[in-house]
């Protein structure tokens, strides 16, 4: 078994420094020992990120339409007499 089989996921093993080292380095740094050895991608996260976070947008702007126009309804139901 080879020590680079004991990383854990999104990391690679780096003969220079004998130890494992987190994929997300190769962003900025892409001539490291360990980056040819990757599989995974750091982009990959940062696009759920940017997903999630329309998302998490949009439903926050849902909740506060649906509360304004809630409280609206709900003062003008209050003097309406039949």
């Amino acid at each position: 078994m080879s020590r680079g089989s004991l990383c854990p996921g999104g990391h690679s093993w780096s003969l220079d420094l004998d130890k494992c080292m987190d994929c997300a380095i190769c962003l900025q740094r892409t001539k490291n020992d360990f980056c040819a050895k990757c599989k995974h991608r750091p982009q990959d996260s940062r696009l759920w990120l940017a997903v999630g976070g329309a998302v998490g947008g949009v439903v926050v702007l849902s909740v506060v339409v649906g509360a304004l126009l809630w409280t609206h309804c709900r003062r003008r139901e209050q003097f309406t007499s039949e």
